[in-house]
């Protein structure tokens, strides 16, 4: 039969192997699942053992069971994120601009009268930003996210103002002001959240 000390060294040893496969920090893992970091860290040195609901999620978040993360600690585990995120969101980001490049030269040879062909590059900037925040969130790159989600909030009405002409859109950008406060304050509360949570 397992001693308390033995489950707690345990757990501890698989939730840090997990977590490291799955190539996220304390603070990532906290923000996941709305907990503190300081109870990660004290679960993963074997302080205290998280209760039922939150083994569940963790087991939930890697697609494990909690038996996997009772068990022996394995030597290594496989991570199921791929370790080229960056090339994998690049890859992406120059797809988008490849289109609009496309579209530019399109553009060029079929209607050459079109001033305003430049325009595929000032649209490609909304849809590059929307493409990093979704990688944003799938790598769980919190700070990322939100200075992705504000320039996004930015380059719509930019894209609006530059492609039709017309004298009072420059209003557009002060109704983007509260927008890109409710964006802060998004981002704000789930820190103090965190602090509250032991």
């Amino acid at each position: 039969m397992i001693t308390e000390e033995q489950l707690k060294e345990r757990l501890a040893n698989n939730l840090i192997l997990y977590r490291k496969a799955h190539n996220i920090t304390q603070i990532q893992l906290a923000e996941k699942l709305n907990y503190s970091d300081k109870s990660i860290s004290k679960w993963e040195r074997g302080e205290s053992l998280p209760d039922l609901l939150i083994l569940s999620n963790i087991a939930e978040l890697y697609g494990i069971t909690i038996q996997d993360l009772l068990a022996k600690p394995k030597t290594k585990i496989k991570s199921s994120l791929p370790k080229n995120k960056v090339i994998i969101t690049l890859m992406s980001f120059t797809c988008v601009w490849f289109v609009a490049t496309v579209v530019y030269v399109l553009l060029g040879i079929f209607d050459p009268t079109f001033t305003k062909s430049w325009l595929a590059f000032i649209y490609a900037i909304p849809l590059s930003l929307i493409d990093l925040i979704v990688f944003t969130k799938i790598w769980g790159n919190r700070f990322l996210l939100f200075i992705s989600t504000s320039l996004l909030s930015w380059s719509i009405p930019l894209a609006i103002y530059l492609s039709i002409d017309y004298s009072q859109l420059w209003l557009l950008f002060i109704a983007i002001i509260p927008l890109q406060v409710l964006t802060i304050l998004w981002f704000i509360p789930k820190k103090s959240r965190l602090s509250d949570k032991k």
